[in-house]
């Protein structure tokens, strides 16, 4: 097998005339963006689409409590890219993944059943638990938790404890490259189709599961080809944004988010947003982004840099690769949500290709510069930053490490040491 990730391409690219290119001034003063009438138009369009998402997220859980009383079951499960949604969609019932995190109210009140010593996103899902204040997390039937790390694991055996909804533990073999591992994972997966028609009533026929294998390829069909959109120098979409659609996609109807993403696609293929070729364009890298957990973005943004693309374990959607619709489909399932895709750091012999797959990121979306941002007692990612560190080093490429617990006092020092950052890379294009 190979071990390294091809991505899947988008042919399509923008083309910009020079007398729409905008002036920028860089740093913290505003923005000066010039624009036709059709450019207009394109902005307009795309706030639209953005408002609608908005209101139908907003809208997203009086619609599942109206399923629900319908009968509709709904489950939740926590993020990792391990968990395949199209068995839960085609079964029926809706699939949530519970993403939430970024705030210090829920890490702090986890702090009643669970130390310190686990990362912040994993006591934030034990925060979420106890608080009841998210809709998403008190109305799901069951919760589908990968055991991946250990400190997700422990945030589903806190769950567990209360005893108010059904567990479902998928395990994931750390040795994800061999034979052994992705039959004992295929074997995990059926035992979820199994658990998923017990509690639905519903069965998951070939039919189905082809349907919903087809439409969570579209969403990443499309979020790929958005993400791809970012390789130009005037770029059409910012990440932050990038990565509030991906959240979205999380929550929202499939059926919707399709429509969005095209909508979206299309405006962004189309933009002639202008911005500064010189302007430092970053690489976020590490564990986990959730859905509220912005800050770094905003700092980066805010410091006169650009996040231009990501490589995250949890907390967004993986969507460089498709599952494929050939075979059998849980076969297929298995194999792409365990060996295709490209593995996070907990899996053993993943960080040599998760390090190649990190260089043709900084080749192709010319990078300037990496941001490794760590959760606090992630041993697991803070421990593979020294291996990245020195590689990078070795390649010339600026790499600085930002670690957080989600609380809010450490704002102004991350501040200043991404300023300083952004101040040393300026100018830095790596193109090797």
């Amino acid at each position: 097998m190979k071990n390294d990730i091809t991505v899947q391409r988008d042919t399509e690219h923008v083309n910009v005339p020079d007398r729409y290119y905008a002036s920028l001034r860089r740093g913290r003063l505003s923005r000066t963006l010039y624009y036709s009438y059709t450019e207009q138009r394109t902005i307009e369009e795309k706030r639209v689409a953005r408002e609608d998402l908005d209101i139908h997220l907003r809208n997203r859980p009086a619609q599942l409590q109206e399923a629900k009383e319908k009968g509709v079951k709904i489950i939740g499960f926590f993020p990792g890219n391990y968990v395949p949604e199209e068995i839960i969609y085609a079964s029926g019932a809706i699939p949530i993944c519970l993403v939430h995190g970024g705030g210090s109210d829920t890490v702090d009140a986890s702090l009643e059943e669970v130390p310190t010593i686990m990362c912040p996103f994993s006591r934030a899902q034990v925060g979420e638990r106890l608080l009841q204040k998210t809709p998403y997390y008190r109305m799901i039937d069951m919760l589908v938790a990968p055991i991946t790390c250990q400190h997700l694991k422990k945030a589903a055996e806190i769950w567990e404890y209360h005893g108010d909804i059904e567990i479902f533990k998928l395990g994931i073999p750390h040795q994800y490259d061999t034979d052994f591992g992705l039959q004992y994972y295929v074997d995990r997966v059926k035992a979820l189709k199994d658990r998923v028609e017990a509690i639905t009533g519903n069965e998951v026929t070939g039919e189905k599961l082809s349907e919903a294998v087809g439409l969570y390829n579209r969403i990443r069909d499309l979020l790929r080809k958005i993400s791809l959109l970012r390789r130009n120098p005037h770029l059409p979409i910012r990440t932050l944004e990038f990565l509030k659609l991906n959240h979205a996609s999380f929550y929202a109807d499939p059926h919707f988010m399709v429509t969005t993403l095209e909508a979206v696609y299309e405006e962004a293929r189309n933009a002639q947003q202008g911005m500064d070729v010189n302007m430092p364009r970053l690489l976020l890298l590490g564990p986990n982004v959730a859905y509220g957990d912005y800050k770094i973005l905003e700092l980066v943004e805010s410091a006169g840099g650009e996040i231009v693309v990501e490589e995250l374990c949890e907390g967004t959607r993986y969507y460089w690769q498709n599952i494929k619709t050939e075979g059998d489909l849980l076969q297929s399932l298995a194999t792409g949500y365990l060996r295709d895709r490209l593995p996070c750091a907990f899996m053993t012999h993943s960080a040599k290709r998760r390090l190649d797959f990190t260089l043709n990121l900084v080749k192709d979306f010319s990078v300037s510069g990496l941001i490794w941002y760590d959760l606090l007692n992630c041993e697991t990612y803070d421990s593979e930053s020294y291996f990245f560190t020195q590689r990078m080093r070795e390649h010339k490429i600026p790499m600085l490490i930002l670690e957080s617990d989600y609380g809010t006092l450490d704002r102004g020092q991350l501040r200043n040491r991404i300023e300083a950052f952004i101040e040393q890379i300026s100018g830095v294009v790596n193109h090797d």
